[in-house]
């Protein structure tokens, strides 16, 4: 079988495998090489939120424009809830690959009454924010486990 391609939209040079077209017949215009696309999302911003539903707790990872590269779900097992976020937390970065997995610029977890427990659990490493708050962040222990870096600021939300 003899196939000849053009990728530059160039017309066929009349060879004799014209397998029936009319010659002269105009070339077809395709996508110019190499082809590329931009960006879905334009935010810098890429959270992890964590939320606990029914059975399960959930981490997506969310840009500020609010696209969804990923999500991880755990269930919820009854047993240490601080164990049961990390694991998500973990999941859901994975599952991000590549760079995007070193792009996460904060985490928030949202379990309801025990979420303070979590935070000091998780997240012993605490620092000073600019308003003179207490900020919590993760740490090399977290960011070992998770693949989130250290430093990243956690914020608690109301679930």
């Amino acid at each position: 079988m003899d196939l000849k391609f053009s990728f530059n939209g160039g017309s066929s040079d009349g060879d004799a495998h014209d397998h029936g077209h009319a010659t002269g017949a105009p070339a077809a215009q395709g996508i110019p090489l190499p082809f590329t696309t931009g960006p879905s999302s334009t935010s810098s911003v890429l959270e992890i939120q964590v939320r606990r539903e029914p059975a399960a707790l959930v981490a997506e990872a969310v840009s500020g424009d609010g696209v969804t590269y990923a999500r991880a779900q755990v269930s919820d097992s009854g047993g240490v809830l601080a164990n049961t976020v990390r694991s998500a937390i973990s999941r859901a970065v994975a599952e991000l690959e590549g760079p995007l997995g070193e792009a996460v610029t904060g985490i928030t977890i949202a379990v309801g009454d025990e979420g303070p427990d979590v935070i000091a659990t998780l997240f012993p490493t605490a620092r000073e924010s600019e308003n003179g708050a207490v900020e919590f962040v993760t740490d090399d222990a977290f960011q070992r486990r998770t693949g989130v870096s250290a430093g990243t600021p956690v914020t608690l939300a109301s679930a």
